[in-house]
């Protein structure tokens, strides 16, 4: 690509004495009071010496000679984008996280040491596919009877490890003889009994261990046989709840003020650029997001909050207490569990905190088990 080199001739009259002086233009441009001569490199040397003289200069560049000017120009740029070329293409070929998708604790600690044995593991470079194959077949191969399927799953650069356990089911049915009992004292209020002889009624109230279904089989006072008592007992219990709160509390208000901004998201980590309040919500509308990388570039709408403080009446107090006394007491509860009746015992204040007691009586699965380890 041959290089052209265009000039400016501020004068057009000493046009005539370039070319008297056997200097040969590629073209000429005229404009109102100067005109552009364009030249190749050998007759730029010979009109190089006429430059301050007729007032001329390099204007501009073509060919060649314009692209290795933008190469010397902006060498450090795209050597800094040829560099982040490279790096992201490293980056993306790196295995940052593994997820194996199992709740089986066993399962999880033989995965990641035969992963890691075959270099399979964090920070270090993706296998291929025929690589993962190997991997995965050599698992299943070595724990045939703890692991039914295994896939390895790519995505970006994140190994999503699926695993299904394997469930030999040869055991028996266990017959060892027992008696249902109560698991804490209550007045007890349904009987559901599939096996076991029944020894006590309705609205009994029992202690803990009391035996309710009992696994000896009697008919006049002589036990006939001893079997496996099944069965569920429900019965009313009762319970104790004391909930403290703090006589002021906080209510997170939108004051309006908004501002945009850009925002980096790099490894779970949140950078916003010119942060202006002190506390905050925000809106991100994504602009750059690379699945192969843990980093994202947002447009990010921030909102400022702020924090209102209020003291709670005893009224408003003893509503939310009694509230957050249902939901402590529930989530103690099992799903068949419901409360029968709550009253309210104490209500007082102590050090700016507001505290009440409250008493629930429960409709609760109250079944237990003891085995019978003396046939006589």
């Amino acid at each position: 690509m041959k290089t052209i080199y265009i000039l400016r001739l501020n004068n057009k009259k000493y046009l005539e004495r370039l070319i008297r002086n056997h200097i040969c233009f590629v073209k000429i441009s005229y404009f109102c009071d100067y005109c552009l001569l364009y030249v190749d490199e050998e007759n730029l040397k010979r009109i190089e010496k006429y430059f301050k003289m007729y007032d001329i200069y390099l204007y501009d560049k073509k060919g060649y000679g314009k692209f290795k000017d933008f190469l010397l120009q902006y060498r450090l740029f795209l050597f800094s984008v040829f560099c982040g070329i490279i790096m992201i293409y490293f980056l993306s070929n790196i295995i940052f996280d593994i997820k194996i998708m199992t709740n089986k604790s066993e399962l999880i600690k033989i995965i990641k040491k035969e992963l890691d044995e075959n270099g399979l593991s964090r920070y270090r470079l993706v296998k291929t596919f025929d690589q993962k194959e190997i991997i995965k077949e050599k698992i299943l191969n070595n724990y045939k009877d703890k692991i039914e399927w295994l896939e390895i799953e790519r995505s970006g650069t994140k190994y999503y490890i699926h695993v299904l356990e394997r469930i030999i089911n040869n055991s028996k049915e266990d017959l060892t003889p027992r008696n249902i009992v109560s698991k804490k004292n209550a007045v007890i209020l349904e009987i559901k009994a599939e096996n076991g002889e029944i020894i006590r009624k309705i609205n009994d109230y029992v202690n803990k261990g009391d035996v309710i279904i009992s696994g000896l089989i009697t008919k006049k006072d002589e036990v006939k046989d001893i079997v496996k008592a099944k069965g569920r007992v429900f019965g009313e219990t009762w319970y104790n709840v004391k909930v403290e709160l703090p006589r002021t509390y906080k209510i997170k208000k939108n004051t309006g003020n908004t501002y945009h901004t850009i925002s980096l998201n790099i490894f779970n980590k949140r950078i916003n650029f010119g942060n202006r309040y002190f506390e905050y919500e925000y809106n991100d509308i994504s602009l750059l997001e690379n699945n192969l990388l843990p980093l994202s570039i947002n447009y990010t709408e921030v909102r400022e909050v702020k924090n209102d403080t209020y003291f709670y009446t005893y009224q408003d107090a003893q509503e939310v207490a009694l509230r957050l006394a249902r939901e402590k007491l529930m989530s103690s509860l099992d799903k068949d569990s419901k409360i029968l009746l709550q009253k309210k015992l104490k209500l007082y204040e102590e050090n700016s905190t507001i505290i009440i007691e409250v008493f629930f009586k429960v409709y609760e699965e109250i079944t237990d088990y003891e085995l019978i380890v003396n046939n006589e």
